[in-house]
């Protein structure tokens, strides 16, 4: 009896070593998987403190002194208050808040406690739709952030042209890319020179331009994409607004080699 124990361990120990191994593997992904979709885990913060700040002032003149907001557990906003709009806005999004269930709202409001925040009034008549930086679409998993969705530090002059074109598009994909990668953190803001426009005379620039860079911190070896879309018609595939994320920002050594290597679209458009 014993030698035929022997002998069948013999034939089946390989299968059973590699099933054992590939059931450890599973488990260990699987509690991850839990610990990152988990509400009170930690959001996820992959990168550098030097790296976040420069993406967070991405055109911030030297030298400017601006507000740096923080929404609670929703997202930040690097203020501009000579320019009316934010420089930078930064969130995380995993996959369990794609399935919040708060309405979406419609009444933008100023933020009091941000010098130089526009007034909705500052809009009215521009032609211009007041565009989300950071979309409420994403924010559904509470009120509050809803809510703060709509505060006007959060909002750039945009034609409507790219606004309900080309840009909730890409906003469409982060939330697929999501989804499929468990979390992201997303930077966006304006791209801005001297020569741009203003509303309100004066107190609320418009941009030529936004960007959107993208970072996908759970796969291996971690991702990033950026985005620049004119502020105008969007028309055709991501891959024509695609552009490396040092074109958006420089980053510290750190992370040179890990974020502004060429960009592969086919890791982030397949």
């Amino acid at each position: 009896m014993n030698k035929q124990i022997e002998r069948l361990w013999q034939r089946w120990g390989d299968t059973v070593r590699f099933l054992l191994w590939g059931l450890t593997v599973a488990l260990v992904c699987f509690l991850l998987y839990r610990v990152i979709v988990n509400d009170n885990a930690p959001h996820l913060v992959p990168l550098s403190r030097g790296a976040r700040d420069s993406l967070m002032t991405v055109g911030v003149p030297s030298g400017m002194s601006d507000t740096l907001v923080n929404y609670g557990e929703a997202f930040a906003v690097h203020f501009n208050s000579n320019r009316g709009i934010a420089n930078c806005t930064a969130y995380e999004l995993v996959v369990n808040e794609l399935n919040g269930t708060t309405e979406r709202g419609n009444e933008f409001m100023a933020d009091p406690g941000v010098k130089g925040c526009p007034e909705p009034v500052d809009y009215a008549g521009s032609g211009f739709d007041r565009g989300h930086l950071v979309p409420a679409a994403d924010l559904k998993w509470s009120d509050a952030a809803m809510q703060q969705s709509f505060l006007l530090t959060n909002v750039c002059p945009m034609h409507k042209a790219l606004n309900e074109g080309g840009w909730a598009k890409l906003e469409e994909k982060v939330r697929e890319w999501t989804a499929r990668d468990s979390a992201l953190v997303v930077f966006t803001g304006p791209v801005v020179c001297d020569s741009d426009t203003a509303l309100a005379g004066g107190k609320v620039t418009v941009p030529g331009s936004f960007y959107k860079v993208v970072l996908a911190p759970c796969v291996r070896p971690m991702r990033a994409i950026a985005f620049i879309y004119p502020n105008g018609h969007s028309g055709g595939r991501l891959s024509q607004y695609v552009v490396s994320v040092d074109e958006v920002a420089y980053l510290p050594a750190e992370e040179q080699q890990r974020l502004e290597a060429p960009v592969h679209l086919d890791a982030w458009l397949n």
